[in-house]
């Protein structure tokens, strides 16, 4: 649902308790409420333990050629913490329609999705019209990440072939594409993604 080419409607620390029980298993007293139970295993005569942790990024710190490819990245970052939450809300939202319109008569489908985007452009209109162009096309590509859908089909799908026609086209005229697909193995879309990693860590 895009209300111009570039306004998007829709949007090692590992704690460790080396308790020392037999050679085979680190055991839990049942008296002892803070021990933790482990696997273990022996080494060269010594009892080991084995801990399974989740897997963790390691990244080192992203050095620049010069201070204007600084500055652009930082404002690359800056355009993604703008635009990344959109995205995610488009994925949420699209989500509930389809599990709504899936169990909807045909006849009642499109009032309900004429009320739902009256209600996302009351809700959201105003956040998105301070969109910049560049957070609007990242935000086009953002909505394939997290949708896996262009926001081409996304207004086909919701509001037909006709519109969807008629906003890519509009949307050309202004250096954007709503058939974008994001690749996160290549170009601005792997920076884009590194970020993206940094704000799911917590890091930005």
């Amino acid at each position: 649902m895009i209300k111009s080419a570039y306004k998007i409607r829709l949007l090692l620390a590992i704690p460790m308790l080396f308790l020392m029980a037999s050679p085979g298993v680190f055991a839990q007293q049942p008296d002892q409420k803070d021990n933790l139970l482990v696997r273990a295993f022996p080494y060269h005569g010594e009892t080991l333990p084995t801990v399974t942790i989740k897997d963790f990024r390691v990244v080192s710190n992203r050095t620049f050629k010069s201070e204007k490819d600084k500055q652009a990245y930082l404002r690359l970052k800056r355009n993604v913490r703008k635009a990344y939450p959109y995205a995610i809300l488009a994925s949420v939202k699209l989500r509930e329609y389809d599990a709504v319109l899936n169990n909807m008569p045909e006849a009642k489908r499109a009032p309900y999705l004429k009320k739902a985007e009256k209600e996302l452009k009351t809700q959201f209109e105003g956040d998105l019209k301070n969109l910049t162009m560049t957070q609007g096309k990242i935000l086009i590509r953002l909505i394939n990440r997290e949708t896996g859908m262009t926001t081409y089909k996304v207004i086909k799908d919701y509001r037909g072939g006709f519109s969807a026609f008629m906003w890519q086209s509009f949307g050309l005229l202004f250096g954007n594409n709503l058939k974008w697909k994001y690749d996160p193995s290549k170009g601005e879309d792997k920076m884009i993604e590194e970020i993206i990693q940094q704000i799911q860590d917590g890091e930005v």
